[in-house]
């Protein structure tokens, strides 16, 4: 008879990842492993057409790589096209760099050259691409042209360079606000000509426990912040990480900056770099978000983040 397969070929099924890989020839016979391929090679073709209609050519540039022996990190891929003045490919890229969950040492990208171009013309023409995708694909009508962002205001209010702006909760402010008081969290990042940021998180006391704002103060140290300042308002009593360093007036001014009630959590990151205080209390945001649902998952809203900067000042050197 036949042998007993090491796992049932259906989805809902919970196997060691091991021995999928192992059995990937049986693993690739479910469903949820299948069905992703499918998609990814209609999705390959719906990209050719549409190039293609867009007067572009298909080249295949040289993959080399050269060996570098003292360590330098770089994959070198030397390809000149001339003459051609639309092309594209759909290409396979390697990074060496360290693994994260959204990123993959090899990966396959669309990469597109146009001459005379101007970023409008190829911003319309990506969002075409982008619209005919969705349409073809998930039967979802993306409305175009996307909506554009500068770079400062993507960090100043969602606190990323690529926000998501599918709930609320925008970073907010507040350095004029605190401009004066004794905590030395706030005081040392307005002195330095820094930033203070916070977000008001409405109604949410109830669900976010002592324990679950530890959590964020967690996330806020992943990205390099020393703590993350906190209130939490609830029927019953305040509890403050920092308002006991604050005078009563100060206190509610800053409450009326952020237009806190009872019954919110009130969340703060300082910082004298304000890229670093946004990307802190970003973070956070997203972890809120999720946290409490507030993320709508089968909201699709594109938007091109315009004006990045093209230097990085480098703690390091």
């Amino acid at each position: 008879g036949a042998q007993t397969a090491p796992f049932e070929i259906r989805d809902e099924i919970n196997v060691n990842e091991n021995l999928r890989l192992k059995y990937r020839y049986l693993d690739l016979r479910r469903p949820s492993v299948h069905a992703p391929i499918v998609l990814r090679s209609k999705i390959a073709k719906i990209i050719r057409d549409y190039y293609e209609e867009n007067a572009f050519v298909e080249i295949e540039t040289p993959m080399l790589m050269k060996s570098t022996p003292e360590g330098a990190r770089d994959y070198l891929v030397p390809s000149r096209v001339s003459g051609f003045d639309r092309y594209f490919q759909i290409v396979r890229c390697f990074r060496d760099e360290d693994l994260r969950a959204d990123r993959q040492p090899e990966f396959t990208q669309v990469d597109m050259e146009m001459a005379f171009a101007d970023e409008n013309d190829i911003m319309a023409l990506n969002e075409g691409l982008m619209k005919r995708v969705f349409q073809q694909v998930l039967g979802v009508e993306l409305e175009t042209p996307f909506q554009r962002l500068p770079y400062a205001e993507a960090m100043g209010r969602f606190g990323s360079d690529k926000p998501d702006t599918r709930f609320g909760l925008e970073l907010m402010d507040v350095t004029h606000a605190v401009q004066g008081c004794q905590f030395a969290v706030f005081q040392n990042a307005v002195a330095a000509g820094g930033t203070v940021r916070a977000i008001c998180v409405k109604g949410a006391a109830a669900s976010l426990s002592r324990k679950e704002i530890d959590k964020l103060v967690e996330v806020a140290k992943t990205y390099g912040a020393k703590g993350l300042a906190y209130t939490r308002w609830t029927a019953e009593a305040r509890s403050s990480s920092f308002e006991k360093f604050l005078t009563e007036e100060e206190t509610a001014a800053l409450e009326a900056a952020v237009g806190m009630q009872q019954g919110d959590v009130l969340l703060i990151a300082a910082d004298a770099d304000w890229e670093k205080a946004c990307t802190v209390l970003g973070a956070v945001r997203l972890a809120v978000g999720e946290k409490l649902g507030l993320i709508d998952k089968d909201k699709f809203n594109f938007l091109w983040v315009t004006d990045f900067p093209l230097f990085e000042y480098s703690e390091e050197e």
